[in-house]
């Protein structure tokens, strides 16, 4: 009999991570952190008959303990080569913020380039004696992939954070999915209808013009993965007039060279370039004064103003009717970016900042909503029993009260908790 163990992410956001057994070997999925502080990992697996990693995207919280559990083994990552490069930069810049207070080192962090097995799309692959693993596009983020793994006769699916809607940015995740026995779900957004994306994409190009032609500046937080790359294709679909400077700051800029590197990933690589190309990237402070000059726009992490460079322009825009702050992502109680948006202040140590700019939001997920869900998830043939991750405790019960009423068996998946099959 084969045991799955479910290691992270139970009605939490964070640490997600799998552990599949049988027999003498064992296949891990995902491995990811959780920012409290200090960061918080899975429980660690025993690493004796591991076969394999399996990585379902880059974001930190499903692969930021990756290196603590590829320096304990010979065994190999297997995931897409974007999501290996990108992994390898957000790890790399978790380290620097933490000034290295990791159970890992940056050494180890280089290593997994070395152990990664680069693995593409649709392509199955036997892991050991009793595994068989094949990636499916997951639409989330350039490269994301949903793993699905063949081991006792059974077949699993891990969706990791997926988007069945096609961006600027991504093809949406792969819909016609093979028979499933079991899928291990997120439910982030299970609680949420989101709106026509296309009427989203039109707001923010409105709020971006009426901007700069009243001669303000645009700052767009966004996150340096992903979303900085999307902003950029809808800014250049929009035929934004090239007498309004498009600027990139922060991680951002390395992103951008990354998806360049690997287009297969890409919803319109051509459309990225043209983007990228436009942007002009911003290498220091002498840069940023001259990019926060009237009728310019800048794409920055963080994407909920903790941090970043993002920081820095507010700073130095929020006092300014004419300028605007828009923010294009969930933000999280708490952050910065949340706190604005409620009240029209944002605190630092013991200042409360009055905010004079125009503050909006325009919501670009990048996961399915509840109705994009439901849609995706039963759509899986075979009558598969689903087991809920990844989002607050209200939102796996909803998701798995929703799969009943289709008349499905779904559980609200318990830390640590072990099925066997």
């Amino acid at each position: 009999m084969a045991k799955l163990t479910f290691l992270g992410s139970c009605r939490e956001v964070g640490r997600s991570g799998f552990f599949l057994e049988e027999g003498d070997e064992s296949f891990l999925v995902d491995f990811g952190v959780k920012f409290t502080e200090p960061p918080s990992f899975p429980d660690m697996i025993p690493t004796e008959g591991l076969q394999g990693v399996a990585l379902t995207h880059a974001h930190l919280d499903h692969s930021g303990g990756i290196p603590l559990v590829l320096k304990q083994t010979e065994a190999s990552l297997f995931c897409t080569p974007a999501t290996r490069d990108l992994s390898i930069l957000l790890l790399r810049d978790m380290y620097k913020i933490s000034h290295g207070r990791l159970p890992f080192t940056l050494k180890d962090i280089a290593a997994m380039r070395k152990q990664c097995q680069s693995t593409s799309y649709e392509e199955t692959m036997p892991i050991g004696r009793h595994f068989e693993m094949t990636l499916f596009n997951a639409g989330h983020i350039p490269g994301s992939a949903m793993v699905s793994i063949r081991v006792n006769g059974k077949r699993i699916l891990f969706t990791g954070d997926f988007n069945a809607t096609e961006t600027h940015l991504n093809p949406g995740a792969r819909k016609n999915l093979p028979k499933h026995d079991i899928v291990v779900a997120e439910s982030t957004y299970a609680r949420r209808i989101n709106p026509p994306r296309q009427a989203t994409e039109e707001a923010l190009i409105q709020t971006v013009i009426e901007t700069v032609e009243r001669g303000g500046t645009v700052l767009i937080p966004a996150f340096g993965v992903g979303r900085s790359q999307e902003i950029l294709c809808i800014l250049e679909g929009a035929n934004l007039p090239k007498k309004y400077p498009i600027y990139i700051d922060g991680m951002a800029r390395d992103v951008n060279e990354i998806l360049v590197r690997h287009p297969q990933y890409l919803q319109s690589p051509q459309a990225l370039q043209r983007a990228a190309g436009r942007a002009l990237i911003i290498n220091d402070d002498r840069d940023r004064k001259n990019a926060v000059k009237p009728g310019s726009v800048i794409v920055s992490p963080a994407g909920m103003l903790k941090g970043g460079a993002s920081t820095l322009y507010f700073k130095m825009l929020h006092d300014n009717p004419k300028n605007a702050i828009v923010f294009v992502s969930f933000q999280i109680p708490g952050t910065p970016g949340e706190e604005l948006l409620r009240t029209g202040k944002v605190t630092a140590g013991n200042r409360e900042i009055k905010v004079s700019a125009d503050v909006r939001q325009h919501h670009l997920s990048s996961h399915s909503d509840s109705r994009g869900l439901l849609d995706m998830l039963t759509m899986i043939p075979g009558e598969p029993e689903f087991y809920l991750v990844h989002g607050e405790s209200e939102s796996c019960d909803a998701l798995a009260e929703k799969l009943e009423k289709r008349g499905k068996k779904a559980h609200v998946a318990e830390l640590n908790q072990k099925i066997v099959f």
